[in-house]
């Protein structure tokens, strides 16, 4: 078990995340939480431009979309300057916007 520590995540939303490599993997655009007792605990993080139309609610672009859903701890927070993945590429959820899910229908 690790320690609670505090970020201030309206700063890291729109930061670029990387993977393992240095590969940029997309923007951290939407932090998502629930309530634990008197506390907020992250439980997803969504990376890149699937991310950002699910944020802004605009299913009506018809444009290919991707990203990906990372738990709180499959990112590596030490350097809130330069977010990178804390497990390979792979290891995390695709997230795709309401758009290419209805196409694919």
């Amino acid at each position: 078990m690790t320690a609670a520590r505090e970020i201030r995540l309206e700063r890291l939303v729109g930061r670029e995340v990387r993977d393992q490599t240095g590969r940029a993997v997309g923007r951290l655009e939407e932090v998502r939480a629930r309530k634990k007792g008197n506390e907020w605990v992250v439980t997803d993080c969504h990376i890149g431009t699937a991310a950002l139309v699910e944020r802004l609610a605009a299913h009506i672009l018809r444009f290919g979309t991707h990203g990906y859903r990372a738990s709180w701890d499959q990112i590596d927070w030490s350097d809130p300057e330069k977010l990178r993945l804390a497990c390979p590429l792979e290891d995390l959820r695709r997230l795709t916007s309401r758009a290419a899910r209805s196409r694919r229908k």
